[in-house]
């Protein structure tokens, strides 16, 4: 797991419903398995690992793309997956004999189901950071400017996922990121695709 971390704990508090008291180490690790798991992921390993090797303990080498990319696209994403992966280690802990539900002494921790359900809202803001991020990198103005993205191949580990969509449990025929695709529609059917007046054009939305 990485150990070089592109947020810090004390945003992940910032920007969260998370509470001051949590430990450090349990922010930490989660914020290690969002980047491992799910930023490399979207990255590819060759620009994720370009990334991590540029952070030292006094600071960073990143250009000035780099810096607007991960202080504006790659760092609201981290923060939203972190807290997605964090929510049932906050409500579980493991103890030197058993896994326990969490619970202070003025608090009563949710059932499992609740905790499903803050899940579920939390990876819908996942997803939304995440398909930020991979606009900007493929159709948006970060598009070229980071060849470590553009030039990866098998060798070089895990390829960049370019296609990944919302994880919505409704599936719909016929449809990509941008909406219906008019080329698979059925005739006589008024549908909405940002296709058609896409600028620039959709290098991501399919046929």
């Amino acid at each position: 797991m990485a150990n070089k971390l592109l947020i810090s704990e004390n945003k992940m508090k910032a920007f969260t419903n998370t509470n001051k008291n949590v430990d450090m180490d349990t922010i930490r690790a989660e914020i290690g398995i969002a980047q491992d798991i799910h930023l490399q992921n979207l990255l590819g390993t060759l620009f994720y690992d370009h990334l991590l090797d540029q952070i030292s303990s006094t600071g960073n080498t990143f250009t000035a793309d780099e810096t607007t990319l991960v202080n504006d696209y790659i760092a609201d994403y981290l923060i939203q997956t972190a807290y997605y992966e964090m929510i049932p280690h906050l409500h579980y802990r493991t103890m030197n004999r058993a896994i326990v539900v969490g619970e202070m002494q003025s608090a009563q921790a949710v059932d499992i189901q609740t905790m499903q359900y803050l899940r579920t809202i939390q990876k819908q803001r996942s997803d939304f950071y995440m398909m930020r991020l991979q606009d900007y990198l493929i159709t948006g103005h970060g598009q070229n400017k980071f060849p470590q993205y553009n030039t990866q191949s098998s060798i070089d580990g895990m390829l960049p996922a370019k296609s990944d969509s919302y994880r919505s449990p409704i599936y719909l025929n016929h449809t990509t990121r941008y909406g219906y695709s008019l080329a698979q529609s059925m005739r006589n059917l008024n549908v909405y695709s940002d296709r058609a007046n896409y600028d620039p054009p959709c290098m991501d939305c399919g046929y």
